[in-house]
């Protein structure tokens, strides 16, 4: 069963160093890459305090992954590129980023991973450690830069979760959101804006997706990077359009709803439908195990707050699922349960105990799983949570 969250949590996976600038005991990578990546990033406290939840429990990050094949890495902003630190990427996958502290900041690891099966090295990791500077836990993703233009006309599956602030009615949906559905994009010329239509639900209540998508091209070519507008709208209200900072591949969409200022930040992830019943998923590809990270938001408006967690998600072709994860408090915890597998690469996963539906995807790659948690469950413990989790397969070694 799921842990509660504590806003006074021990500071986790310190690496040990020299105090006088010696030697740092840290593992070399067996895996080193030398490529630029997107990178989108959203945290927040572990406790949000007072309610209606205040936009500053929320920190959003973009800019550029730099890993290079001597085992270091940077990260560029639009405020400049950061010194180079090391990373470690193992033979199955799993990525740790290394952060030397200083003065009262610790050294601490972000454990995350890489794509390393297939062509599609898509990637995650987590900031599980609240430090005296960086108070705010989180989920970091991206994939790698590709130059030239992306085709993105067609279904699309649509995950998402978002923190909501300045609610005054109480309510769970006033702390946060996560949603689900089925768009399609309409077909265009490249680099021309797309229309985007199609349902889904928050929750219980049933959603209408709009909006649009613009693949950005100079002279025919591009790298990914899109401009894209979500609309969600529930039955009797006004759309919530919400304005993403984004990046595509053949398969993924990566959103970062990065405005705190209009109400509502947060993560999305599109994942693109197989061509059922043309070419519909093969149902032996999925099984497996996938390296996972992922966010959750507590959502009682009376306690509120947020943990990050990491771990292995692994599916049967007996069609199992399980989850072994780790919190930000170094709380172990798991859910098992059972999945269904659509023709389109959608799947449900029906959770043992808390008796819930999430929603998942599989990219066509058969390597990359987003999956959503949006219902709000009744507990004893009155914590319920949302969940938005992103995952590559783990490499066999």
């Amino acid at each position: 069963m799921r842990h509660c969250h504590s806003r006074y949590l021990p500071v986790l996976f310190l690496f040990a160093a020299c105090a006088d600038g010696g030697d740092e005991d840290r593992p070399q990578s067996e895996v080193k890459i030398t490529a630029t990546h997107h990178q989108f990033g959203f945290r927040s406290l572990r406790g949000f305090g007072t309610f209606p939840v205040p936009a500053t429990v929320v920190n959003t990050d973009r800019g550029v992954l730099n890993l290079f094949d001597d085992s270091t890495y940077t990260v560029t902003r639009s405020g400049g590129t950061s010194a180079a630190q090391r990373y470690a990427l193992e033979n199955d996958g799993a990525l740790s980023l290394f952060q030397v502290g200083s003065g009262t900041e610790p050294s601490v690891v972000f454990r995350g991973a890489y794509s390393l099966v297939g062509t599609n090295p898509d990637y995650f990791f987590t900031d599980r450690v609240s430090t005296p500077a960086s108070q705010s836990i989180g989920l970091f993703f991206g994939t790698r830069i590709v130059n030239g233009a992306v085709e993105l006309a067609g279904g699309w599956h649509v995950l998402s979760l978002h923190a909501v602030f300045g609610q005054t009615l109480l309510a769970p949906e006033n702390v946060g959101r996560g949603a689900r559905g089925g768009v399609t994009i309409a077909a265009g010329n490249p680099g021309e804006v797309r229309g985007i239509s199609g349902t889904g639900n928050q929750g219980t209540s049933g959603l209408v997706f709009g909006g649009t998508i613009q693949n950005l091209l100079t002279s025919g070519t591009g790298n990914g990077q899109c401009n894209l507008t979500l609309s969600y709208q529930l039955a009797g209200q006004t759309a919530d359009s919400r304005v993403m900072q984004s990046a595509a591949t053949g398969n993924l969409v990566f959103g970062l709803d990065d405005d705190e200022s209009d109400g509502e930040a947060g993560l999305l992830a599109m994942v693109r439908k197989f061509d059922a019943p043309t070419t519909p998923v093969d149902s032996v590809r999925v099984p497996g195990t996938f390296l996972v990270g992922g966010h959750t938001l507590f959502v009682n408006p009376s306690n509120s707050g947020s943990d990050t967690f990491v771990g292995t998600i692994t599916l049967t072709a007996q069609s199992g699922f399980r989850l072994d994860a780790v919190g930000s408090g170094g709380q172990d915890f798991t859910y098992v349960g059972t999945y269904t597998l659509a023709a389109d690469g959608g799947l449900t996963f029906s959770v043992n105990g808390t008796n819930e539906n999430w929603f998942a995807a599989i990219d066509r790659s058969y390597n990359t799983l987003v999956f959503i948690d949006d219902f709000v469950e009744t507990r004893a413990n009155n914590t319920p949570e949302l969940n938005f989790g992103f995952a590559v397969r783990q490499k066999p070694e």
